[in-house]
Parts: C-alpha cells; sequence; structure tokens
C-alpha cells in the first residue's frame, strides 16, 4: 500500500480500469466502509483501512492535480453496495467528480462483448519525468509492472476498453439514469 500511494502522489495520469467495483480514488467513505465490514476486514482496521482509502483521493483534488481516466464497468454502477442511500451517494459522488476537468469518467456497457476489462481491474500510472507502471492488485496481493512490453500491453488493453466504453457526456446520463431507477425503487 506504501508504494501505490507513494506512485499516486507522484502521478500525472492515472488509468482506473475498474469492471465491478467504483475505482478506489473515486468511493466514498460509506461506500468503502461497505465493502471492508462485508469483504471481513478486522473491525479494528476497518475505519483506518477507509481513511487511507478517502484520503488517496487528494491526488485529484490538490493543485495540479493527476488527470484520471477511469473506465468503470456497468455492472459496477449497477451495483448495491451498502443500502440504498450509500449506492445513491456514490453515484452522486461520482457525477460530482466528473465535473472535475481532471476526471473523465467512462462507463463500459455490458453488452459490449469481450473486453480486456474482463481479465479484471488495473491501474496505469504516468509521471511526468519516470517510466509508467501498472498496479494489479488482488484479495491477498499487489503487483507492479515496470517493463516497457508490459506497460504496453496493459496501454494498449486501455485502448480497447476506450473502443467500447461510454464517452464521458453518455456515462454521466448512464449514471443519472441509474439514480433515477435506484430513486423509484424506494
Amino acid at each position: 500500500m506504501a508504494a501505490l500511494l507513494d506512485f499516486e502522489r507522484r502521478a500525472s495520469h492515472i488509468t482506473d480500469v475498474s469492471p465491478l467495483l467504483i475505482p478506489g480514488l473515486l468511493q466514498t467513505a460509506d461506500y468503502a466502509r461497505a465493502i471492508m465490514v462485508t469483504g471481513g476486514v478486522p473491525a479494528h482496521e476497518v475505519e483506518t483501512r477507509v481513511l487511507v482509502r478517502v484520503g488517496r483521493r487528494e491526488v485529484l483534488t490538490r493543485r495540479n492535480p493527476a488527470q484520471l481516466l477511469a473506465l468503470v464497468g456497468e455492472n459496477a454502477i449497477r451495483q448495491q453496495i451498502g443500502d440504498r442511500q450509500v449506492t445513491l451517494d456514490q453515484l452522486q459522488h461520482l457525477l460530482d467528480f466528473a465535473e472535475r476537468p481532471n476526471i473523465d469518467i467512462r462507463i463500459i456497457p455490458c453488452a459490449t462483448g469481450w473486453h480486456p476489462a474482463l481479465e479484471g481491474p488495473f491501474f496505469l500510472i504516468d509521471f511526468a519525468d519516470e517510466r509508467p507502471i501498472v498496479h494489479l492488485e488482488n484479495r491477498r496481493a499487489a503487483l507492479f509492472f515496470h517493463e516497457e512490453d508490459d506497460v504496453e500491453a496493459y496501454r494498449n488493453a486501455v485502448d480497447s476498453v476506450l473502443r467500447v466504453a461510454m464517452d464521458p457526456e453518455e456515462s454521466a446520463e448512464f449514471i443519472a439514469g441509474v439514480v433515477r431507477e435506484v430513486e423509484a425503487d424506494r
């Protein structure tokens, strides 16, 4: 985690491909907490981890923020995490952040067929004066790739996902539509 925090702090551009969950940099505290509690994080660690997750967002809100391209799966938008209010707050939070000039949120529709995001989430982190890296995370560990061929494979994967993703305006409309659906289900 320390390495990821350092890389994010120094990043000029972050691409987060997140097919099943809202990207960590865009999660509300309640959404992150709901994931952690349900996911079995020990109770005494939850609040510290939530604070770290929410604190990571500073890379997007600081002076000279990193650019973020978030490629988010439709299922991540539709998945209820926590209760309805947590879900609604999270979706509104996405819409608010999508208005920032340094944040580009694009939804990957379910009806696109196969694309590389279906292989799992990943981060591509670019720096102003260093070689880029790729970050992969699973339940028990994290990996960083920095070799040129590895980074290029993930950059190509991003390009493939971008070809099937909605544009930013369509994505915001889609998220707003899901908000209306969730509100109607009350």
